[in-house]
């Protein structure tokens, strides 16, 4: 099962006890990804819980790249084995370039000369677009070549996984997705991209994930040697340094505040902590407690209590610690406390929200996944989309709505953007089409509609502990519209075909079937005939006419198939042209990258997807960039302008990044926002 599995059976460990005093060893594969930023915190957590439900168990955790393996061991007080030994040994080679368009010809040369020895190959790279757009170049050299990463549905990644395999595929263009649990007859492993994104910049690959990768070349049996092939600029003198497999060390994310606050939660609402003391003590026994100096666990659950997600009841004279509804919501859903904290306080400021409001709301919780990001190609068609969307939320100023959410910049909009889309998949209800509209992929508005549906469910449980009833004389209640777009969000069906759930026994899902049949909504259905079903499978004549009944009773008692309407509003979101000939996208991504010197006339540039070199010899400018070739004046150019100190593009650049400088909220200087 997966670590989040596991972690919901030991918090709910009452309910599992016929089996977990059975278990006598768990195989925890990837143990590295106790460090891993977002998941490791929870799979430290549950092991610590495991290893007190059932004392008598053994872990086996299994990686092939711990940078502290001893340090791992002593804190399951157990022993570390190591060993170097590969059935199949790899081989290290470093490709150089001098300029980044020379790139793709060096990894077809590569491809070609080991299809030649006959292997077959796995190239990496840091994004889905430059795999879907390095594999259509492949394919236009003659290389039987696809893409492979997170946005394709399963069923695409397993088809294009099987014809690798079954030797339709020559080359396999991936994400990360690859980088661990996949099996595939791989002889050679392409590293095309060494920078990943750390959520603010640009940063080389850590040795782990490198290995990782690594890892995937040499095929048992098949294969006498495995080879790594790393493309590097010339200038890069840390790319040899990968073969030595100097593993970082697993740092422990349980000593985040955030992290802190959602394991308390878990332990006393489990029952397996109830006092202050008892929570110290199995904190002092965590990895993090390990590599930190001191966890501030006395100071967090004050934090908790003030928050009233816990509270302090008295038993026979003893005060123990409680978990409240709220605190008993967020271990519930496996959400972070700060999320159900952000619901509340969103809800005890506003008692009108829209559709739109309600799904940025949950958009901007840590625990939506995944979050839509924004190009900059996209703001003006953010703005189109978003002009006839009624919201409240969205006429407040940028600092109003980064004190209310806690986001701004960048991951406003992608917060924006995550709402737009779920928006139109209510009223399309077609995954594949509203991947279309939006520019994502139809995989990943599955996983939004499930995420979304979660973070929904627990903001109406969050709302009814309010119990906010109709503010407004015949206005409806917050928690009714937060339930329907609950159900518009499962079904894939707009505010007027909701109405149809009203009937018993009919849910969003059949709604959304009636509809395709020209039943829209409650007002069509009391006018319907019984014969307008025939043509609808497993609705028999006698179902149809009951609805068709309650239909008709229900519509003659005021209910409108309009009730959910939502009325304009007037907020002022704009997306403002930039005032100047320089392209502000290429300015803003300039602003944010690393000028080195070379010479006098040389500069080293880094910060993005590849290193570039970038000369000023004799008052002509140049750039190894592809889009300096294209005729463009490119964001390495503007950064070395900017490392020289041109007042003109300063002063621009401080004209985007005012947050004032625009009337509204301006999604331009959202985009060009650092927070």
């Amino acid at each position: 099962m997966t670590p989040e599995k596991l972690d919901a059976c030991t918090r709910n460990w009452r309910s599992h006890w016929h089996w977990l005093p059975e278990v006598d060893l768990v195989v925890v594969d990837e143990f590295h990804l106790l460090g891993d930023s977002h998941r490791g915190h929870r799979l430290e957590g549950v092991l610590m819980r495991l290893m007190r439900l059932n004392p008598f168990l053994r872990i086996l955790g299994l990686s092939a790249t711990l940078g502290n393996r001893h340090e791992l061991a002593d804190w399951l007080e157990g022993l570390e084995y190591y060993s170097n030994w590969r059935p199949i040994p790899l081989s290290w080679k470093v490709v150089r370039y001098k300029k980044a368009q020379d790139k793709p010809d060096l990894l077809v040369r590569e491809i070609k000369r080991n299809l030649a020895e006959g292997g077959k190959s796995l190239v990496f790279v840091q994004s889905r677009r430059r795999a879907e757009n390095l594999a259509c170049f492949l394919q236009e050299t003659g290389l039987q070549a696809q893409h492979h990463h997170a946005g394709l549905n399963h069923q695409n990644r397993h088809r294009v996984e099987q014809e690798f395999r079954s030797n339709q595929l020559e080359v396999l263009i991936a994400t990360a997705t690859l980088e661990m649990g996949l099996n595939l007859p791989v002889r050679q492993v392409i590293l095309y991209d060494l920078q990943t994104f750390d959520g603010e910049d640009f940063v080389s690959l850590p040795v782990n994930n490198v290995w990782q990768r690594a890892g995937r070349a040499g095929r048992l049996g098949l294969d006498q040697i495995g080879e790594v092939v790393l493309i590097a600029s010339n200038w890069d003198g840390q790319v040899n340094e990968y073969s030595k497999g100097k593993f970082e060390s697993i740092r422990s994310g349980l000593n985040q505040p955030h992290a802190i606050a959602e394991q308390i939660l878990a332990e006393v609402a489990s029952g397996l902590c109830k006092f202050p003391e008892q929570l110290e003590r199995v904190f002092a026994r965590s990895l993090a407690a390990k590599q930190y100096p001191s966890l501030p666990i006395q100071q967090i659950i004050e934090e908790m209590l003030q928050a009233e997600m816990l509270k302090e009841i008295e038993v026979n004279g003893i005060t123990r610690l409680k978990a409240t509804r709220l605190g008993w919501i967020a271990v519930r859903h496996l959400l972070m406390p700060k999320t159900i904290l952000l619901f509340r306080k969103i809800l005890g400021i506003y008692d009108q929200l829209t559709f739109l409001d309600l799904l940025i709301l949950v958009a901007s919780s840590e625990d939506c996944k995944p979050i839509l990001p924004v190009d900059f190609e996209i703001l003006e068609e953010l703005e189109e989309k978003l002009q006839n969307e009624p919201t409240f939320l969205l006429e407040c100023s940028y600092e109003e709505l980064y004190n209310l959410l806690g986001i701004g910049g960048k991951s406003l909009l992608s917060a924006i953007n995550t709402a737009l889309t779920m928006r139109i998949w209510t009223r399309l209800g077609d995954a594949e089409k509203t991947a279309k509209e939006s520019g994502c992929y139809e995989f990943e508005v599955y996983r939004l509609q499930e995420s979304v549906s979660r973070l929904l469910q627990a903001l109406s449980q969050v709302e009814e502990i309010f119990n906010l009833e109709i503010s407004i004389s015949g206005q409806i209640s917050l928690k009714e519209r937060i339930d329907t777009l609950l159900k518009m969000v499962e079904g894939g069906v707009d505010e007027e075909t909701i109405t149809l759930t009203v009937i018993p026994n009919l849910g969003s899902k059949l709604a959304h079937r009636l509809k395709s049949f020209n039943i829209r909504d409650l007002e069509d259905l009391a006018l319907a005939e019984v014969l307008d079903f025939a043509p609808i499978q497993g609705i028999s004549e006698k179902r149809a006419k009951q609805w068709i009944e309650d239909a008709a009773n229900i519509v003659q008692g005021n209910y409108s198939a309009y009730r959910y309407r939502e009325d304009p509003t007037s907020h002022q979101v704009k997306f403002s042209n930039f005032p100047s000939d320089i392209d502000p996208y290429r300015l803003r991504r300039a602003s944010g990258l690393t000028v080195t010197e070379l010479g006098a006339f040389e500069y080293k540039v880094t910060g993005g997807l590849d290193p570039h070199l970038v000369t000023t010899k004799r008052n002509q400018t140049q750039c190894d960039c592809p889009d300096w070739g294209k005729g463009n004046i490119c964001k390495h150019v503007l950064a070395v302008r900017l490392k020289q100190g041109d007042q003109t593009l300063q002063e621009l650049l401080g004209h985007l990044l005012d947050k004032n400088a625009f009337k509204g909220l301006n999604l331009l200087t959202l985009w060009m926002s650092h927070f």
